[in-house]
């Protein structure tokens, strides 16, 4: 198939379009202008047939551009983190070219239509389980509101029965091919670069960013009409991610009791501050709520359909630390 592709050159997408290769698909893939001659894309057009379209997501000429002649698409371009210096531009791709797209994939008659959201959607989960079918959140950080817009526009085309897909990653981890290092592990390089942790009672859903690309090439099937996958991967303990993290890093990483209080009054301190000093992804409300409630996933339906069994994302955090790990790394993923 001729498959469009957005935020291919992301640390996530990275990963997709080079399982999509692997599987012999061609790719049309939507470069923004500033990330137009980016390293990922000689690496990526080596590994197969890749059209870059270089354009602004938000313009609907392109999206239109971007369709012509292709069978489906995989849409996982959007802005991620804590900065609320960020939020209209998150409202602009995250939402409102989201909602554009999507509509006009399904009016092209693409099949499937994919679109990347985050479990940040759907938390927190009314039953303290988050799966398929557990409701759009109302979002608690202008990213899982952004993604929560997108979630309810796909859902409803779902409705309507039209061929979309929808994955909510957990918090991804792995090395990066050729890209910047993905959100999870920026937000914890404070921790690697002090070697001072928190000792805390709490964890957080991680998947391995292979698995992540795996299901997006699964999932690019016609004809199976809309589904959604959550791929949460496994429920990791913070003390064994800071474990996971002093393996990689090779020294011993001090932690410091903190009370679940106080993390989360941290968390609320950074988003007051985030609009007027840069703070590191990892510093938000929203994360501490995410560590400190420990929301497990059920995965049954995703693992299942698609016949995928969650690698461990401890050592994905361990191969991060090396480019002898997992994938090909550009520049020091120890930040």
């Amino acid at each position: 198939m001729l498959i469009a592709v957005t935020g291919g050159t992301g640390y996530v997408g990275a990963h997709c379009v080079r399982a999509l290769l692997a599987q012999g698909h061609r790719i049309r893939l939507l470069v923004a202008p500033d990330a137009n001659g980016a390293p990922v894309l000689e690496r990526l057009t080596e590994l197969g047939d890749v059209e870059v379209l270089v354009g602004d997501v938000r313009e609907a000429t392109t999206i239109d551009a971007l369709f012509k002649g292709c069978d489906a698409v995989l849409h996982g371009a959007g802005v991620v983190g804590t900065d609320s210096r960020r939020t209209q531009l998150m409202w602009e791709i995250n939402a409102y070219a989201t909602e554009t797209l999507l509509t006009r994939a399904v009016q092209a008659a693409l099949d499937p239509v994919v679109l990347v959201s985050s479990y940040s959607a759907l938390f927190p989960p009314p039953d303290g389980v988050i799966g398929p079918d557990t409701p759009t959140a109302p979002g608690r950080s202008a990213y899982a509101q952004t993604k929560g817009y997108a979630d309810r526009i796909a859902r409803g085309l779902q409705r309507l029965g039209a061929p979309v897909v929808i994955t909510y990653p957990s918090s991804v981890v792995g090395p990066a091919f050729h890209t910047e290092p993905g959100v999870t592990e920026r937000g914890w390089a404070p921790i690697v670069r002090a070697g001072v942790a928190p000792r805390l009672r709490g964890g957080m859903q991680m998947i391995d960013v292979r698995d992540v690309a795996d299901v997006h090439a699964a999932v690019m099937s016609p004809g199976r009409g809309p589904r959604r996958y959550v791929c949460g991967g496994v429920l990791v303990a913070f003390d064994d991610m800071i474990d996971a993290l002093e393996r990689g890093r090779g020294r011993r990483i001090t932690r410091i009791p903190v009370p679940q209080t106080i993390f989360r009054g941290v968390g609320r301190l950074a988003d007051a501050l985030s609009g007027i000093v840069t703070l590191g992804d990892g510093l938000s409300y929203e994360a501490a709520m995410l560590l400190t409630a420990a929301t497990p996933t059920d995965d049954s339906a995703t693992t299942a359909d698609l016949g995928i069994a969650w690698r461990s994302p401890t050592d994905a955090i361990v191969a991060s630390f090396s480019s002898d790990g997992v994938a090909e790394n550009v520049g020091d993923p120890r930040l």
